[in-house]
């Protein structure tokens, strides 16, 4: 099986797995995309344009 290669859409780093933040998950009613919370900072996001736990320090 092939692994998900995760980008942050910040910085272009890539993350061995979800942000600790990442954890809570919800479904836009809709899109019905699921979006992934990235921290007080960044709010909601999907799992196109998530930020590394580095760039969640600074400003989205």
């Amino acid at each position: 099986m092939e692994k998900i290669k995760l980008l942050c859409c910040k910085c272009g780093n890539i993350m061995e797995t979800l942000p600790s933040g990442s954890q809570d998950i919800i479904i836009d009613e809709e899109t019905g995309e699921m979006l992934y919370w990235n921290g007080q900072k960044c709010g909601y996001r999907t799992i196109d344009c998530l930020v590394c736990e580095k760039c969640q320090e600074k400003v989205c």
